[in-house]
């Protein structure tokens, strides 16, 4: 079969799977059953209250490669799970995060014979505890976590802080605003406030915009006939190296302390690996041996199994084929010759290691 016949036939037959966080189960046979068939030795790893990761090995050492089972849920979405080829587009739920890089990794993995670990993990999309709870194997120096990058080297990742922020007002009569507070509109204030913090100025080379605020959710009042009493948003914020998480923190408490209440659901800290590490000096060989061109940097402005990796100590960068801004979506796709230079670079990178 030839390499883009399989590279579709494994992301179609993985996007089929609804493994939605909680669910990786589901593919967990057919993953341990074609790595098998891949000369790899296949074990499970239990993860307190997630699931079990699954681990594969070829040898000792090598480089560490890992991504993620789950997929993000598809709420409304009509056809989440039935996967189809389209304009060169492999489209479906988890094509681009990040099942279609799992098929583009079991071709490298096919193509070679070196040493190498992966680690294939639960609940990256929730909580990140299939990562968290990861060791590290004997002889690993360094990681490669597979996201989409667009094929450019994520060097550095954005730390984030996700909030939920309590606003309160006045209740009043609907036809006479003026006798009451609106909690949505002092709301939207506090949020213009937070976007003229101080942290808000802040500059990374790997990042065109070095902070940024995604107001994901807002909710408050009862009726158009009542002035809104209270307001809930929830925000994520992201930040480039060069930031702490307190510093946000701190910041955000002071441009809107006026809330009611702000409360702290998830913070984690930026990273960044120097281009003098092993992984990215291989890496860099690998993909400019490959492609004949010189690699491109960039900055992960997402969370991703890198946090917890480079939590325990190993030199760590993102890679991968596709666009982050079509994941989560209902367009998500990830186009197959992305995939096809994905695999022949992941290949190269294998073999480029066992030399050393």
């Amino acid at each position: 079969m030839a390499m883009r016949e399989k590279i579709v036939r494994w992301a179609l037959e993985l996007l089929r799977f609804p493994t939605v966080t909680g669910r990786e189960e589901l593919c967990a046979a057919y993953l341990a059953e074609e790595l098998g068939n891949l000369g790899m030795s296949v074990s499970e790893q239990p993860v307190l209250g997630a699931g079990a990761n699954i681990l594969a090995a070829r040898g000792e050492g090598g480089p560490w490669i890992i991504t993620h089972l789950d997929v993000y849920p598809p709420f409304e979405h009509p056809a989440p799970f039935q996967p189809k080829v389209e304009n060169g587009q492999i489209v479906g739920r988890g094509a681009v995060d990040t099942k279609g890089q799992i098929a583009a990794l079991l071709w490298a993995l096919a193509e070679t014979e070196e040493p190498v670990q992966v680690a294939l993990v639960v609940d990256e999309e929730e909580l990140g505890r299939g990562s968290e709870a990861l060791e590290v194997p004997p002889g690993v120096e360094g990681a490669i976590v597979l996201e989409p990058t667009n094929l450019k080297i994520a060097i550095a990742e954005a730390g984030s802080v996700g909030l939920e922020v309590l606003v309160r007002g006045k209740a009043a009569h609907g036809t006479t605003p003026w006798a009451g507070e609106s909690a949505i509109e002092r709301a939207f204030s506090l949020y213009q406030r937070l976007l003229s913090a101080p942290f808000m100025h802040h500059h990374h080379p790997l990042f065109p915009k070095g902070t940024w605020v995604n107001l994901g959710r807002i909710e408050g009042g009862y009726d158009t006939m009542v002035v809104p009493p209270h307001c809930r948003m929830e925000l994520d914020l992201g930040f480039a190296p060069g930031l702490s998480a307190q510093e946000v923190i701190n910041q955000t408490e002071e441009a809107m302390a006026e809330a009611e209440r702000i409360f702290v659901t998830d913070a984690w800290e930026p990273w960044e690996t120097e281009k003098s590490e092993k992984v990215v000096q291989i890496l860099v060989q690998a993909y400019e041996r490959t492609l004949g061109k010189i690699a491109a940097f960039t900055g992960m402005p997402s969370w991703t199994d890198g946090a917890n990796i480079v939590r325990k100590g190993i030199p760590t960068v993102v890679f991968g084929a596709g666009d982050l801004a079509v994941a989560h979506t209902w367009h998500e796709s990830v186009n197959l010759e992305e995939l096809v230079i994905l695999a022949q670079v992941l290949a190269a990178f294998i073999r480029l290691w066992a030399r050393g």
